[in-house]
């Protein structure tokens, strides 16, 4: 303790805006100098998902007397994490003062047994607010105006909206918005996916509930990373326009829908991790040029795959990586067939480029032989070859090894392994 007490109060106050509010609080009682040092705290977070039937009201009051009491001059953070106990008109009241004292950064992750929870107006229209985080049981119904000039990040995780128009307008609102969370959930009805932000830099887009959807619209100018997990089919095809900028994108489409305008909007990119359903994979049109693409994780889950590792070859001329993954959580791969076809010439990433190539769920088959034989063979730079067979049989390994070893043509300073 005597250390502590030589601390200054800013240094305090920046260690105890990492500590549980109720932990904060309770410091009131160690001395005279920490009575009244914690209305200070500028970061208060409330967790009520974990209390009894009973304890609501001591919840409220304790919520109600350490927000009313808080004499920091801006509200930096403010995380209200409420369980079915919890009545709406506190949570507006709660979200209402945060807002009067021009908090920067609100999370609400709320669970109720009833209806959502409809986030009043006032929330449409902070101008300090930089970061918004609803979860679950929270009705986004964005009022005709919406002004949210500071706002930098938003996500928003299986949260309920009025209407197809809902997401669209808050995002209106946003003009420098730069990072974009959205997971849909079951229960979600609306049935369009439309992002248009020319600010943002970031979008993560989740949507794993089986059904059919309406439109899939992605318009975003200065995005840098993006990610979508997807297995809805949309009735009109997904449609993303162009990425200029795009360095990093992760795609899992399970579902149909992709279209070639949607593939060509990533052609700027420089890491990529694809996974497409079978009827997507044939959907890649010759002549796309990946310009930028050093990087390529290929996922072999769906027939096909092959295909579409022909098609990224043949179209990323300045390729330098190339992973294949089977992810045994989700799928296991199919044989490629025996009369794979390679490119009909040598692709330029293979004779200029590709130095590093990695196999995870290699398994010795024919198919799969015949790819890693031409991949060994005709790529002129490689360093390393990892191979991660299925197998964890030791012969098993030695076999698919010998195999490889005895056509690969790396030069003596490459390296063949197995893990």
């Amino acid at each position: 303790m005597d250390i502590i007490s030589h601390l200054s109060d800013d240094l305090l106050l920046r260690i105890l805006s990492f500590v549980p509010t109720k932990d904060v609080v309770a410091t009131s009682l160690l001395s005279k100098r920490w009575e009244c040092l914690w209305t200070s705290v500028s970061k208060l977070g409330y967790d009520d998902s974990y209390h009894h039937t009973g304890d609501y009201k001591n919840f409220s009051q304790f919520v109600y007397r350490s927000l009313l009491s808080n004499k920091a001059p801006v509200l930096d953070k403010l995380h209200l994490k409420l369980g079915p106990d919890c009545p709406f008109i506190d949570v507006e009241l709660w979200i209402n003062i945060a807002l009067s004292r021009r908090v920067r950064e609100l999370e609400i992750d709320l669970f109720s047994k009833e209806e959502s929870f409809n986030l009043p107006n006032s929330l449409y229209t902070s101008e300090t607010l930089e970061i918004l985080t609803l979860i679950s049981c929270v009705l986004v119904n964005v009022p005709s105006s919406v002004c949210l000039p500071s706002l930098k990040t938003l996500k928003l995780d299986r949260v309920d909206y009025t209407d197809n128009d809902t997401l669209p307008r808050l995002l209106s609102g946003c003009p420098n918005l730069e990072v974009l969370f959205v997971e849909r959930h079951v229960g979600d009805e609306t049935t369009d996916s439309i992002v248009v932000a020319p600010s943002l830099q970031r979008l993560t887009m989740l949507d794993t509930h089986s059904g059919t959807c309406g439109r899939f619209v992605v318009d975003v100018p200065s995005l840098k990373h993006l990610e979508i997990t997807d297995s809805v089919a949309y009735v009109d095809l997904r449609r993303m326009e162009n990425m200029p900028v795009l360095e990093k994108a992760c795609v899992w489409i399970t579902s149909s829908g992709v279209t070639q305008e949607f593939l060509k909007a990533l052609t700027s990119v420089h890491r990529l991790s694809l996974s497409l359903s079978p009827s997507e994979v044939m959907m890649h049109p010759s002549g796309m040029t990946f310009n930028q693409l050093v990087h390529l994780d290929l996922y072999t889950l769906t027939e096909g795959w092959w295909d579409l590792l022909t098609c990224m070859l043949q179209d990323s001329p300045k390729l330098r990586f190339l992973r294949l993954s089977n992810n045994k959580l989700t799928s296991e791969s199919k044989e490629t067939p025996i009369g794979w076809r390679p490119p009909s010439s040598v692709p330029e990433c293979l004779l200029s480029s590709l130095e590093a190539f990695v196999w995870i769920g290699y398994n010795g088959r024919q198919g799969d032989r015949e790819i890693a034989i031409y991949l060994l063979k005709n790529t002129a730079c490689l360093k390393t070859a990892t191979f991660s067979p299925d197998s964890t049989d030791l012969g098993d390994k030695y076999q698919m090894l010998k195999v490889l070893a005895s056509v690969a043509t790396m030069s003596a300073s490459s390296q063949l392994l197995f893990d």
